[in-house]
């Protein structure tokens, strides 16, 4: 038996296909979800504050350019810096623009020397040339007059870094003087501290305005080529980042965000490696766990079927014995029991079919008898008015028949028993044939200790006698007895009319018949009783060509123990 097809294995993968598989699956994908959720959220608050620094930046800077150019387009200005009134003028709408963005700045108002005529603080250093040489700021305001210009000062310095922006005014052909406001990066230092992200605020050229964190610039204050050429994800120092670049300004700004999601990368690896780790020994414990425990469980299941097994294979007489009380004992005790009844009832039946066999038999033997007294006596009444001595002998050789047929202590005799019998018969026909009839008799020694039915080879020959003589003078029979491949082989060959083929064809129909409706009950008889003696394959066949005789084999089993139809010993 291939148990390894059976219930155990198959009750170990369901239990692997629809609790461990779906339990470990869910687990990694649970996991997955959760540090996707927890990037896709570090990812958007990246993008969310990069864009809200950037639009900050684009705010202040767009509204002091339009102050700044307003300022520009005042004729007076200059004229009225020189006196009090003009100057808490300027200072006054200067400080309602400043108050509305919310960042503060600082503005210098210079004449066409380049001297300062009004402002709001300090005036910073790199808002004078040096030695002539046109520079910077200035130098950008007078190369393009009355365009705003925009310079971020000293971007080498670590802190305390301004965006300047500045225009020079014209009167006519002549710059009548400078407009300029400065805002330091202090102002939008609160901007940037509002998110966990690293974020640069950075010219177009790379220099860094405002930085919240000095890790992703280098030593010349620039933000690193790595962070100006990524893409969503940068690999730094050994780290990880979410990156978010976007333009400020007109593209004269960008705000670089990075996110360090290096924690969150390691503890994803840490957590999958430890789940999957768990997960395996689970499994692996589960595996062992689940053998232990289907073979425990099974174990009386295979018992039932190794039982049942053996009672397809013939073995009737082993009963199933479990130990424990479980519903596998309460199949097991009915099988025990309709297993008894079956062998009862087979028992019975067994007895009733030897019982029904014996009657059938005796029944065929009672049907013979008449049928041969019949012909026998109708010779020796012509042998009576021909012969009377040789009737005599006839009637006794009759006698001696009915006396063998008429014992109904046997079912079957020995080959040898019946041949003796036989020489009777054979002594009928040759009294009453005389020269007419011939008889040769072939046995092998071997087979005349073999039992055979009772009164078997007198019909073959009786039906040779009736059917074989037809119009011709005389009849020659041949009997031949031998055993080959375990078979008990008798034959019965004449040489006298023959059958044609449909009555050939009409007695091999009526040999298969559980009823005989004809006249030929000779051969009938013989062939039913070994079927119901033996059964299949064995009993009588026919083979005949009309005009060259006809051959009866009945075939039996080789069988020397004295047995009887009944099941009891015959020799007692």
């Amino acid at each position: 038996m291939k148990r390894e097809r059976y219930f155990k294995d198959e009750l170990r993968q369901l239990f692997m296909g629809y609790a461990i598989i779906p339990a470990v699956g869910f687990t990694l994908v649970c996991t997955l979800v959760f540090f996707g959720a927890l990037i896709y959220g570090k990812k958007s608050g990246n993008e969310s504050h990069n864009s809200y620094v950037a639009q900050e930046l684009d705010r202040a800077l767009s509204g002091y350019e339009e102050n700044l150019e307003r300022l520009a387009l005042d004729e007076r200005i200059f004229e009225k810096s020189l006196e009090p009134s003009g100057r808490m003028e300027i200072f006054e709408k200067f400080y309602q623009v400043s108050n509305g963005l919310g960042y503060k700045a600082d503005v210098f108002i210079l004449n066409r020397e380049k001297r300062l005529l009004l402002s709001s603080g300090e005036v910073p250093g790199y808002l004078w040339d040096t030695a002539g040489i046109q520079w910077g700021l200035m130098g950008a305001m007078d190369a393009e007059p009355e365009k705003t210009k925009i310079y971020l000062a000293e971007p080498w310095k670590r802190s305390d870094r301004d965006i300047a922006m500045g225009r020079a005014v014209m009167d006519g052909t002549e710059t009548a003087g400078y407009v300029i406001f400065t805002i330091n990066s202090s102002q939008f230092k609160a901007v940037l501290d509002r998110s966990e992200s690293r974020t640069i605020i950075a010219d177009q050229f790379g220099w860094v305005y405002l930085s919240n964190d000095y890790g992703l610039q280098d030593a010349s204050n620039q933000v690193i080529k790595e962070l100006k050429t990524a893409g969503k994800y940068l690999s730094y120092d050994k780290k990880m980042f979410l990156v978010s670049i976007q333009p400020a300004y007109g593209g004269r700004f960008f705000v670089y965000s990075a996110t360090d999601i290096h924690n969150i990368v390691i503890s994803l690896g840490l957590s999958s490696t430890l789940i999957i780790t768990a997960l395996a020994l689970m499994t692996v414990w589960v595996l062992i766990s689940t053998k232990k425990v289907t073979e425990r469980k099974t174990r009386d299941f295979y018992k039932i079927l190794e039982v049942m097994e053996m009672t397809r294979n013939g073995n009737l007489d082993t009963p199933i014995q479990l130990e424990r009380e479980n519903e596998f004992r309460i199949i097991a005790d009915a099988y025990n029991e309709t297993m008894g009844s079956l062998k009862h009832q087979m028992e019975n039946n067994k007895r009733m079919a030897e019982l029904l066999a014996a009657a059938q038999n005796k029944q065929l033997e009672s049907q013979f008898n008449p049928h041969f007294l019949y012909n026998t006596l109708e010779n020796i009444r012509y042998m009576c008015r021909i012969e009377p001595e040789t009737a005599a002998r006839m009637v006794f050789s009759l006698s001696n028949l009915l006396r063998y047929s008429l014992d109904g202590s046997k079912a079957e005799v020995t080959l040898e028993e019946d041949m003796e019998h036989l020489e009777n018969y054979l002594t009928i026909l040759k009294y009453r044939f005389n020269r007419r009839f011939s008889c040769a008799v072939e046995v092998e020694p071997e087979a005349l200790g073999c039992r055979i039915p009772k009164l078997v080879l007198q019909p073959m020959i009786e039906n040779a006698v009736k059917y074989g003589f037809g119009r011709q003078e005389n009849l020659n029979v041949e009997i031949k007895v031998y055993i080959h491949e375990e078979r008990l082989t008798m034959i019965c060959r004449d040489d006298g009319a023959g059958m044609t083929m449909g009555a050939l064809r009409e007695v091999l129909t009526l040999l298969e018949q559980e009823e005989n409706n004809s006249r030929h009950s000779g051969l009938y008889n013989i062939h039913r009783r070994c079927r119901i003696l033996y059964g299949r394959p064995y009993g009588v066949d026919i083979r005949s060509t009309e005009g060259l005789g006809t051959t009866l084999i009945v075939t039996l089993p080789v069988n020397k123990e004295e047995h009887d139809v009944t099941g009891n010993d015959s020799r007692g």
